[in-house]
């Protein structure tokens, strides 16, 4: 049994599950090299990719746990555009994992922009699949 503490409305509530219940996010705060352009990045716990070239890598399995064993580059393939900002879906090289991050202030517009025409290009070339819709599953 697990006991999840938070607040609700200001009040302190204790709620017991029945089932093991992990955390889907962990703040880790890393510096780390990109991978793929040598840009020193300084992260601030919520950092999962390089500002200047947009790569990642793959080191999670959920959000700051560092329990992927790939750790291959992850290159963005599309950006995504929300009402109060951007998405960025990485896929890996190694693997085909693929993952959505929002994009930062500090990251380069001109990349985002270039990987954003980049997708658009790929989706409206001839014999493009249409993309798939994000949260449906497949059926086969």
């Amino acid at each position: 049994m697990a006991l999840i503490d938070f607040r609700a409305g200001g009040a302190r509530r204790v709620v017991a599950y029945p089932w093991p219940v992990s955390r889907r996010f962990t703040r880790t705060t890393e510096d780390f090299v990109c991978l793929v352009c040598a840009t020193a990045v300084r992260g601030d716990g919520y950092t999962n990719h390089c500002p200047s070239c947009l790569s990642s890598r793959h080191v999670d399995v959920n959000p700051g746990d560092r329990a992927a064993r790939c750790g291959a580059v992850m290159r963005p393939v599309a950006v995504e555009s929300r009402t109060h900002d951007l998405v960025i879906t990485h896929v890996c090289e190694r693997c085909g994992h693929r993952r959505r991050n929002r994009s930062v202030p500090a990251d380069d517009h001109d990349t985002l922009l270039a990987v954003a025409a980049a997708a658009a290009q790929a989706a409206t070339a001839p014999g493009a699949r249409p993309p798939r819709r994000p949260g449906r599953a497949r059926r086969s």
